[in-house]
């Protein structure tokens, strides 16, 4: 997890920035390495709990509060880097819409505060532009309730349904990319990467959940093939849609299962979900500062980094506290 959400934060400072370093994840590789992971975790915890109340209400509490948190966060905060006045921008209707959209996962229908981020020093003026994932994130949930009731109901193989599911997915995805090297229209390549197109990843990590024994049985074998598929992916048309998925998959859970080096990341995961939330806004504010401050890119990096971890880790504590708080009431 830590691993995807660095990807992430580093392909965003590169971004935003404009530092170029390398890094051996890329942050497309870091989000569907998050959606596999989420497909392995989350499926086997609903058949474990099927009951649809207590699912929704673990999923609810595992995402939304800091979520909620880190929007109203620098909705606030971000009236020191905003060109109004701070009476201007709270009463500004810019600002009650950007909360509105945000708090409610519609994040697209006003990503920008007003006065934020604005001048042609930034490379976007949105806020937080890890947040378009969360609305999908919250729609692959709901997929595996519905999806076990048609396994039961249907009296259908399970492994069958994953890859029509994948299939499909896949199919969707190259449409869609599809035409939008037809047309050069930018709607059609930001459909591509919507929930549609993630149950690929989902579903490929569900499938490594369902053949998980097996995988492990003959892991340096699986290791070998997934870093293969991954390596020629790029000569096959459509590979990135096609073999992507299911090889990512298979890597990220080979990583994170083999071996005890992630026990404690395991104990401590909300951490790594609280990084993903946190650092895009933080580098907005150092693209901000950069001028009034002489600073070096890696410095800044690094700076960013460091904050972005702490507030992580201090947000990941407060949470703890209220959970085992509301648990002793």
């Amino acid at each position: 997890r830590y691993i995807l959400a660095f990807a992430v934060l580093f392909a965003h400072f590169k971004t935003l920035a404009g530092y170029d370093f390398y890094f051996p994840v890329s942050s497309y590789e870091g989000v569907g390495g998050f959606f596999a992971l989420s497909g392995f975790l989350i499926y086997g915890s609903y058949l474990r709990k099927p009951g649809l109340k207590s699912y929704l209400t673990s999923r609810a509490w595992r995402i939304l509060p800091a979520y909620w948190v880190t929007v109203i966060f620098f909705a606030l905060l971000l009236c020191i880097a905003s060109t109004l006045t701070p009476g201007q921008y709270f009463t500004s209707s810019g600002f009650w819409e950007y909360l509105a959209a945000n708090i409610s996962f519609l994040n697209f229908l006003h990503p920008a505060l007003p006065g934020v981020f604005d001048s042609p020093a930034f490379y976007m003026d949105a806020v937080n532009g890890s947040l378009w994932t969360m609305k999908i994130e919250w729609c692959l949930y709901i997929t595996p309730p519905i999806v076990v009731w048609l396994i039961r109901r249907l009296k259908a193989n399970p492994m069958v349904m994953f890859t029509l599911i994948y299939i499909l997915a896949c199919a969707y995805r190259i449409t869609f990319e599809y035409m939008y090297e037809v047309t050069g229209s930018q709607i059609y390549e930001i459909m591509s990467r919507q929930f549609f197109g993630q149950l690929s990843y989902f579903y490929a990590g569900v499938g490594c959940y369902y053949s998980f024994h097996a995988m492990m049985r003959r892991k340096w074998l699986v290791l070998i093939v997934a870093i293969a598929a991954l390596s020629l992916q790029h000569y096959i048309p459509y590979g990135h849609i096609i073999i992507h998925p299911p090889a990512l998959a298979v890597l990220v859970i080979w990583v994170s299962m083999v071996g005890r080096w992630g026990t404690w990341e395991g104990k401590h995961d909300n951490t790594s979900y609280n990084i993903y939330l946190l650092h895009f806004p933080i580098i907005q504010l150092f693209v901000h500062y950069r001028g009034d401050t002489p600073v070096s890119l890696p410095a800044a990096l690094a700076l960013c980094l460091l904050t972005t971890i702490l507030l992580a880790y201090l947000l990941s504590k407060a949470e703890n506290q209220i959970r085992r708080h509301l648990r002793k009431q």
